[in-house]
């Protein structure tokens, strides 16, 4: 939303701002090239990320992700519920993925590409429908600017270039709608078109206020009708925006003591936020996937500059407004609109560890490169000097995106980049900590974990590096250690019996064990102690005992044929061997309908149990 208007009176007598001409419309052959310019310099600026792996998140979105196979799935994923975020058409894409190229990451990484590409062709095409100043030079930026590597090289991030393409392709149809006879028909698609990006992401729900903007940009009437038919959209987008926070809350964990921000502090959030952003823009670099989570102090006043240095903005475009020039104003009010979800007024998992991210501005950095593309052609009064200068800028952001792409290679290469440009991101530290642990190098797991417990932001986010470095020393052979740090989350968070009572059994202390067992079995998790429990008193030779246990999680989990070859063993070992023959009998059918290949063995050892048992049994 550029720059550089006058005022003008308008038709129906009101002072009206003259939208800026346009410059006259490209041929279609310089337009083709003009598109292809866009398309070429994605794809070379993204090139490393067609040979990336799989990320963070990227199991439990794909690789690990159970709804990705079989028809089943593919109705499943659009039942709320089913899946981390209520995001069906991110995961119906997935599905099809799945089924065309199997778990290879490039086939993901292509798509995401493409979209990436096809975004900035749509932002261009939306420029040039509003009459942008340099609308390609806004679409040449959103595709090359650095800060949107985030969004593209990360493959869970598809919720971002996929929401946004169907995002401007709802807004050019809603200009359809303004302006051709087929209103009725395009107004549908508007609409069709924006269900398909809340449930893409559910941040596009700023869409009716963008359109609002684009009314008072073109200069037309606000009128009631025009009002009422933005009301759908805008009760489409409040539903949305609620189930996801409530999803959000209750099943992706965004609760709990790490959350209770006062207003005050929230403000705080918002205010940095708001001005973290363009400064990334401006200054792309250091760019990394976790930023420091800033320290909030609501009592000092110094600490609320950033709202001041934002009130004075919001006053120099009021003045502008004024004068004629609405383009700054309706560009920062986009840009404010937009990434009003990610300010800190609504709870999102990634405030555990930082309150901002690159991907957040994925779509909200449109108003700021509007604002850029404005300025540039206000400046540009030698085109080929300009074209020089422009390209020169396009040309370095391409190049600081190819290398901020190296970085999402694999997760092992996103942590350590991550911890090497913030020293303090717990959460780096601990993932990367389990990662090398499961490669075997559990001397720098342990490092890692221990520097991730130095800095956790807060005590819920060390009580998880505590777990995982208790788990990493125990597996390592360190009891000691490990048991240490079981009793400390104990004492914070319960829950830890049965790990407890597997340490001291591994120490030799077998009476302490079986106190910290039974204290498992008089909790909430008394379910997983029901087979470590039984195991240990099978050890100890008390098969009579053990069998309690055991047939309580068969109980609990009838398809579970190892439960019930457990059971088999402590009753054989108690010389009940109709109930071993009763409990082999259930795991044998239970393996030959899950296709296990231990159905011969235990096939065999029911014949062993038959032959040994006594004659009537």
């Amino acid at each position: 939303m550029g720059l550089g208007q006058r005022r003008r009176t308008s038709a129906d007598g009101g002072p009206q701002t003259k939208t800026p001409a346009p410059s006259d419309p490209e041929p279609d052959s310089r337009a083709w090239w003009l598109g292809f310019a866009i398309v070429a310099a994605t794809l070379l600026a993204y090139r490393p990320a067609m040979s990336a792996g799989f990320i963070w998140d990227d199991d439990s979105y794909l690789t690990g992700n159970p709804l990705l196979v079989g028809l089943a799935g593919l109705w499943r994923i659009w039942i709320p519920g089913q899946t981390p975020q209520f995001y069906p058409a991110v995961f119906t894409s997935f599905w099809i993925e799945r089924q065309l190229w199997g778990l290879h990451p490039a086939g993901y990484h292509l798509v995401n590409i493409a979209l990436h590409a096809l975004d900035a062709l749509l932002v261009w095409r939306l420029g040039r429908a509003l009459r942008l100043p340099g609308a390609w030079f806004v679409g040449a930026l959103f595709a090359l600017h650095p800060v949107q590597v985030e969004s593209v090289a990360w493959i869970s991030e598809r919720k971002n270039v996929l929401s946004t393409c169907f995002y401007l392709l709802a807004a050019l149809a809603w200009l359809r709608c303004l302006e051709r006879g087929d209103a009725a028909r395009s107004y549908a698609a508007a609409l069709g078109l924006f269900l398909l990006a809340l449930l893409s992401k559910s941040v596009t729900c700023s869409l009716p206020v963008a359109l609002l903007l684009m009314l008072l940009w073109q200069r037309r009437r606000i009128t009631a009708r025009r009002l009422a038919s933005l009301l759908p959209f805008l009760l489409l987008g409040l539903l949305f925006a609620w189930n996801t926070a409530r999803l959000e809350r209750l099943h992706v964990g965004a609760a709990g003591p790490e959350f209770d921000f006062s207003f005050a502090e929230r403000a705080l959030i918002a205010s940095r936020a708001l001005l973290f952003y363009p400064q990334k823009l401006l200054l792309p670099w250091p760019l990394t996937f976790v930023y420091p989570r800033w320290e909030l102090d609501a009592s000092r006043a110094t600490s609320y500059w950033p709202l001041a240095v934002e009130l004075a903005m919001a006053a120099v475009a009021i003045v502008a407004w004024r004068r004629g020039a609405r383009g700054p104003a309706l560009a920062l009010a986009f840009y404010a609109v937009t990434i009003f979800p990610a300010l800190g007024f609504v709870d999102v998992y990634p405030m555990r560890y930082s309150f901002v991210a690159d991907h957040f501005q994925y779509l909200a950095c449109l108003g700021l490169f509007a604002l850029a593309g404005g300025a540039a052609e206000a400046l540009a009064r030698r085109p080929r000097v300009a074209a020089v200068a422009g390209g020169a800028v396009l040309a370095g952001l391409g190049g600081l995106s190819w290398r901020q792409c190296r970085s999402y290679a694999d997760a092992e290469t996103l942590w350590r980049t991550t911890i090497a440009r913030n020293p303090g991101a717990w959460i780096a530290l601990n993932n990367l900590g389990s990662l090398v642990f499961e490669r075997g190098e559990s001397d720098e797991a342990i490092e890692l974990l221990q520097r991730a417990l130095a800095v956790a932001s807060s005590e819920a986010a060390a009580g998880d590096v505590r777990f995982n470095l208790a788990l990493t020393l125990d597996r390592a052979g360190r009891d000691e250690e490990a048991l240490a740090l079981y009793l400390q989350l104990q004492e914070s968070e319960g829950g830890m019996h049965v790990r407890i009572a597997q340490t001291l059994e591994s120490l030799g202390r077998d009476e302490e064990a079986e106190a910290a067992y039974r204290r498992a079995l008089s909790g909430e998790v008394r379910e997983a102690a029901w087979i470590p429990f039984g195991q240990h008193l099978l050890r100890r030779g008390r098969a009579d005992e053990a069998v309690e246990p055991f047939a309580a999680a068969v109980a609990a989990h009838p398809d579970d044929a190892d439960a019930c070859l457990l059971l088999c063993d402590a009753c054989e070992a108690a010389g009940r061997v109709a109930d071993a023959i009763a409990a082999c009998e259930r795991a044998r059918s239970i393996a030959r309908a899950q296709g296990d290949e231990r159905a011969v063995l235990v096939e065999q050892r029911l014949a062993r149990l038959r032959a040994a048992a006594p004659a009537g049994q």
